[in-house]
């Protein structure tokens, strides 16, 4: 991955550079971004200027040379990548999975898109509807790992995606080789919420905030790549709120993408009219998505309320509603009571708290509908 496969973000690119050129470079890193808006790809590139052993330019790593060759295919020795997994139908559960176990399929879905979401991920590895989590057992493997030498007599890297999805026993085995790595030997994590990194681990990080994709130019993204029109492009860009995963998902429109607004216009239709028996039932077909889709789901209803709210107060301009969604949006915008919308976003928010933290979600979801109720 180089620097100019990487979209946006210009001014992040030029401190990377620097820092590298200095040789500066922090032994943690920790790439910060909401989902899907480049913090992979721009760590992998970064990765990869330090490593670049012929830059024809201070801009970039030249792509060529037997480290970019090994490092942009992510099969370098010294580079060790981390991510959540956990137990498939076909390893069974009381199996100790690690990333190694998936390194292919992770491969394959960078290759296709670095872009990509926390929910794709779990579909490419195939852990059905569970939660990935970076266990203990992945610990001690970084452990062991760190502990041999440079294959190549060169620096050594630990690339952690999504670090928040480590436990706590996990991360504490790991503070001490955090604080105190030995020479040459750098941790890179990517994360969406540093909140929820361990706090000694957090600390002792260089945080570097990757933005959302500026809209004009994520829209043109998508009209070179997709051919699409002006006014189609920018409708999906606004619509990602900057994140190219998210637009790229949206693009594909597919049939999940469907049966989410289909079934968030029941569930705030009915909590709209009182009607507590019709947001139970509608709770039957959501709890079918799976642990993993009902977050996705959590987090779409919640931006569909949004959208509302702007609808409501004159700002359907500068909403990032989907060409898709409009017409959905008019209606209830005419029936949604402004004073209940904030009420629910905060019990959405609860509700994805409580799937991340594996609460059955019948349980769940019953609580969600009384609080849209009362609310």
């Amino acid at each position: 991955m180089q620097f100019k496969d990487v979209i946006g973000n210009s001014e992040l690119k030029r401190r990377l550079i620097n820092m590298a050129q200095s040789r500066r470079i922090g032994h943690s890193i920790m790439f910060v971004e909401q989902d899907g808006c480049g913090a992979l790809p721009m760590a992998l590139a970064f990765i990869q200027y330090i490593s670049c052993q012929n830059k024809v330019s201070s801009e970039d790593s030249c792509g060529e040379c037997p480290m970019c060759q090994k490092l942009s295919k992510m099969m370098h020795p010294d580079l060790h990548i981390v991510f959540p997994v956990n137990a498939t139908s076909k390893s069974g559960s009381d199996k100790k999975p690690i990333s190694d176990h998936f390194l292919t399929q992770w491969r394959n879905l960078v290759e296709a898109n670095p872009y990509f979401l926390e929910s794709q991920l779990y579909q490419q590895i195939k852990i059905e509807d569970k939660v990935g989590t970076i266990s203990v057992a992945q610990a001690k493997d970084i452990l062991t790992k760190l502990s041999l030498k440079s294959y190549e007599g060169n620096n050594k890297y630990m690339l952690i995606y999504l670090p928040e999805r480590m436990n706590t026993e996990a991360a504490n085995r790991l503070l001490k080789i955090v604080e105190e790595p030995s020479d040459g030997t750098y941790f890179i994590f990517v994360t969406h919420s540093p909140e929820n990194v361990l706090g000694t681990i957090r600390s002792r990080s260089l945080m570097v905030r990757v933005h959302p994709v500026e809209i004009p130019l994520l829209s043109q993204y998508l009209q070179n790549k997709y051919s699409l029109s002006e006014q189609q492009a920018l409708s999906y860009a606004r619509s990602s709120n900057g994140s190219v995963g998210q637009a790229i998902v949206a693009l594909q429109q597919s049939s999940q993408g469907v049966e989410f607004l289909s079934e968030a216009v029941k569930m705030i239709g009915c909590a709209a009219k009182k009607d507590l028996l019709g947001l139970l039932k509608n709770n039957e077909q959501i709890i079918e998505f799976g642990r993993q889709a009902q977050k996705e789901f959590c987090c779409y209803l919640q931006q569909l309320l949004r959208n509302i709210l702007m609808y409501q107060n004159g700002l359907e301009r500068i909403s990032n509603a989907t060409p898709a969604e409009v017409d959905a949006i008019e209606s209830l915008s005419k029936v949604v009571p402004k004073k209940s919308i904030e009420g629910w976003v905060k019990a959405i928010d609860k509700t994805i708290f409580a799937i991340e933290s594996n609460v059955n979600a019948k349980i769940a979801f019953c609580n969600l509908s009384n609080y849209l109720y009362v609310g």
